[in-house]
């Protein structure tokens, strides 16, 4: 009989900042470095003979957490323990999905049977190669301890079946919870499901405040692009409000000169320019600027804004994640933004986000911090 430790991996870009992320490559996120911390402590002492992990960034991180203390270990990868293919939703905000496309949206969290976007794979095609993949490694370890990372639509679609329980019926399992699960005679059989005893405080779930609700559909904004210059006062308002925010006065507010070229920025695309809804409610905006930066493979985010009546929901992480999402898919590497040096809270917020200050300039308003953020897709190793 062999023992198969599947655990989900650690919090990544999209449960952050609330995008689908399917085989979209996403990096794991400064919470999920500490919960993988979390993951090493709870395998210290656990005896591992073999790992295996998913070909993507965020699960080959997420093993570093069992090679801290099992150093003599080999990290193998295999592209079967990837999660589900989403198609066309890859990379999309799911508060977009579930307004737009409610009926899939269903589906997909409830009865995924019945779920089919353009280019997604079938639920039942992810429950065979989960189950040919774990079978294998049954075979290839006889009577050993296999560590496995995958993710969570692929390990929650494979216990409902090895279960017996519906999909919609199984919870998601949080960042980094563990499934234990015997592989013997050809059969899996699952032991425990989704314990995630060691995460405490570093509860996805809990930071987020989904109870568990892994989509979060309340708290998920969606994007829609700003109509310039229709909507004009309500840009100059958001940024008048940025302004005074961040320097404590309108001294170098030329709101005229701002307008110009966002409307310019948004003709050209009008992702670049775009307004985060909850619901119907207006909660916040996003300006972006891919000329600024390009030299240095980076894109610039010229204003962050979100309502004081819609904060403390994490909706400013959604707003850059479509930053990083766009600038992404232009192939740069970071994105960059100015920070006045004495706004303390969004210094904090983007800190947590994962910038880092690279200087300090002088700005119209007093000094700035130069702060950047890594985008690109790379394997974190737990140190």
């Amino acid at each position: 009989m062999t023992t198969i430790y599947l655990i989900r991996h650690a919090e990544a870009d999209g449960n952050f900042y609330r995008r689908a992320q399917g085989q979209y490559d996403a990096n794991i996120t400064m919470l999920g470095r500490r919960q993988v911390a979390a993951l090493a402590q709870r395998f210290r002492d656990v005896p591992v003979d073999a790992l295996w992990s998913s070909d993507l960034v965020r699960t080959q991180s997420t093993a570093s957490a069992i090679l801290k203390y099992h150093p003599g270990l080999t990290l193998h990868t295999d592209p079967a323990l990837r999660e589900v293919d989403i198609g066309v939703w890859e990379g999309r905000p799911w508060g977009n999905i579930a307004r737009e496309e409610p009926e899939q949206h269903g589906y997909f969290t409830g009865d995924p049977a019945r779920w089919h976007v353009a280019g997604s794979e079938d639920y039942a095609a992810v429950q065979d190669r989960m189950e040919r993949a774990l079978l294998g490694l049954g075979d290839a370890y006889p009577g050993k301890t296999v560590a496995v990372v995958s993710h969570a639509f692929a390990i929650r679609a494979l216990c409902s079946r090895l279960m017996g329980v519906p999909f919609g019926r199984m919870p998601f399992g949080d960042n980094t919870s563990v499934t234990t699960l015997t592989a013997d005679n050809g059969a899996l059989r699952v032991e425990q499901y989704a314990d995630g005893s060691h995460l405490g405080a570093l509860s996805t779930f809990a930071h987020q405040g989904l109870a568990g609700d892994h989509l979060g559909r309340k708290a998920d904004g969606n994007f829609r692009p700003m109509d310039l210059p229709a909507e004009a006062p309500l840009y100059a308002d958001c940024y008048r409000r940025t302004w005074l925010a961040s320097h404590g006065d309108l001294a170098g507010f030329s709101p005229e000169i701002y307008l110009a070229s966002a409307a310019r920025r948004a003709q050209a695309d009008p992702q670049c320019l775009e307004k985060l809804f909850l619901g119907e409610d207006f909660a916040g905006l996003i300006e972006l600027d891919p000329e600024r930066g390009a030299r240095d493979g980076a894109g610039w985010i010229s204003l962050v804004w979100v309502e004081p009546s819609f904060r403390g929901r994490r909706l400013g992480a959604q707003l850059i994640g479509h930053g990083a999402g766009y600038f992404r898919a232009l192939g740069r590497r970071a994105i960059r933004l100015h920070v006045s040096r004495t706004n303390a809270a969004a210094i904090g917020f983007y800190e947590t986000v994962g910038f880092v200050k690279r200087g300090v300039t002088e700005g119209v308003g007093g000094p700035l911090y130069l702060m950047e953020l890594d985008i690109a897709p790379r394997v974190w190793s737990l140190p």
